[in-house]
Formats: C-alpha cells, sequence, structure tokens
C-alpha cells in the first residue's frame, strides 16, 4: 500500500494496521518516542508540523485496494503524530481522511491527546470504528509540564465523554505510565465510558514506576470494575 502500514514491534499490538496524516507533533511531549523513531531533531518534530505530500490521494489509492480485499481490520490514526493538534483549518485533513474511511467502508480508530477538537467528527463514525485517548495525568498541572500542547486530562476526558454518549466505541491507552497513582485516578473517573483499557509501560523516559505492583494493582481494579483490558507484553513480563 502507498500509505497505511503494518505497524512492527510494540506498536502492533495496539492496531494490525495505520496510517500518520502528519509530519510532527505540537504536543511537545516529553516522553514522545517519534523523533527519535523517525531519526529527527526534538525541536524539529516538535515546532513543525506538516501535511504529508498528497496524503489523501494516496490514502484514497489504499482504501480502493482494502475494500477490494473486504478488509475487517481497523485502521489506527496516528502513532508518529496526532491526527488533532494546531488549529482547525490545519485539522481538516483529520475529517477528510475519515471520510474517505466511511465512504469506502473501511473501519478506523483515532488514537489522540486532542480532546475535544476530535468532537467534531464524530458524525463520520459508524459501528466498527473507535474513538481512544490517550491519559497519562489527571492532575492538570502535571501534564502541562510533560506534555505542554496537548489537550488538558479534562478536556481528553470529556471527548471520550462525548463520544460515549453517541454510541461510539471508547478505549483508552495507559501507555506510557509516568505516575501511577495518576493511573489509578483516571481509571476511577473513566470507567462508566470506556469500553476497553490498554495498558503498557514507558519507553526511554525515566519514571519511579514499580512495575509489578502496578501490574497487579491495575488489573485488579479493572477487574473490580469489570472491564475488558489489555496488557502490552512489557508489562505482563513483570507480573
Amino acid at each position: 500500500m502507498k500509505i497505511i502500514y503494518k505497524p512492527k514491534g510494540r506498536a502492533r499490538e495496539y492496531s494490525p494496521l495505520a496510517l500518520n496524516l502528519y509530519t510532527g507533533c505540537e504536543h511537545g511531549c516529553a516522553y514522545c518516542y517519534a523523533p527519535r523513531c523517525l531519526f529527527k531533531k526534538k525541536e524539529y518534530f516538535h515546532n513543525i508540523q506538516t501535511v504529508r505530500k498528497n496524503v489523501l490521494g494516496l490514502l484514497e489509492k489504499d482504501l480502493q485496494e482494502l475494500q477490494e480485499k473486504h478488509c475487517k481490520e481497523r485502521v489506527l490514526l496516528c502513532f508518529t503524530t496526532d491526527p488533532y493538534q494546531r488549529e482547525n483549518e490545519f485539522n481538516i485533513i483529520t475529517r477528510k481522511a475519515l471520510g474517505l474511511f466511511s465512504a469506502y467502508g473501511i473501519h478506523f480508530q483515532v488514537l489522540t491527546k486532542g480532546g475535544t477538537k476530535a468532537c467534531r467528527d464524530f458524525d463520520l463514525y459508524s459501528e466498527g470504528d473507535a474513538f481512544a485517548s490517550t491519559l497519562t495525568f489527571y492532575d492538570k498541572n502535571k501534564s502541562l509540564e510533560i506534555e505542554p500542547k496537548a489537550a488538558i486530562p479534562q478536556d481528553r476526558i470529556k471527548a471520550l465523554h462525548e463520544a460515549h454518549k453517541k454510541g461510539i466505541e471508547t478505549w483508552v491507552s495507559f501507555e506510557p505510565v509516568l505516575d501511577a497513582e495518576e493511573v489509578y485516578k483516571l481509571l476511577d473517573c473513566t470507567h462508566d465510558f470506556v469500553d476497553l483499557y490498554k495498558v503498557g509501560k514507558c519507553s526511554g523516559y525515566k519514571t519511579n514506576v514499580k512495575w509489578k505492583e502496578f501490574a497487579y494493582t491495575i488489573v485488579n481494579k479493572l477487574e473490580k470494575y469489570d472491564k475488558n483490558y489489555y496488557i502490552k507484553e512489557d508489562l505482563k513480563a513483570c507480573m
């Protein structure tokens, strides 16, 4: 395919297919792995964002191919960038891309830290599509320190709640885990409207999390709430 690809390694645990609409991400997360993976300087990656060349034309060709193959797998947007960043005029490419998915009957899942910016496009979701958010901190100030230009936690949580009210499948990525107590708080306040939790460790960024203790505690809490969950292999190895 031209622009939809099959993720490898840790990313493949989240999705068999993925699409990155943009290069760069303004959120400026201190733990971001993308610059390292893409061999780009952090300053450049976080300060300059562009739409990938001919992204919609290439996407349409890939969707035609997937349609011909009767693909039932969901395509994740996005791994090395965020589908909702900067101003809405920039993000209009995301809406156009989701419209193409809808037109060709290929299912998608959106993973974002853009919060309620994503609500604009909920009318394009159908059964089989999903909306997800990465949640790291419950404390707004901690989030602003580590994820300075991402939506604050309460805004991301609001977007998940709005998606749930519209009947859209929702899930949360607890990866990276930077503070165990913050993750427990996030689970406590979202379990009523989140369908699935995916939990992993943290790669390439120093934390004080006691992984074995965290792994058992989060699983116990997820099961207490009777939630569907997926523990990534790196965290599972600690149990």
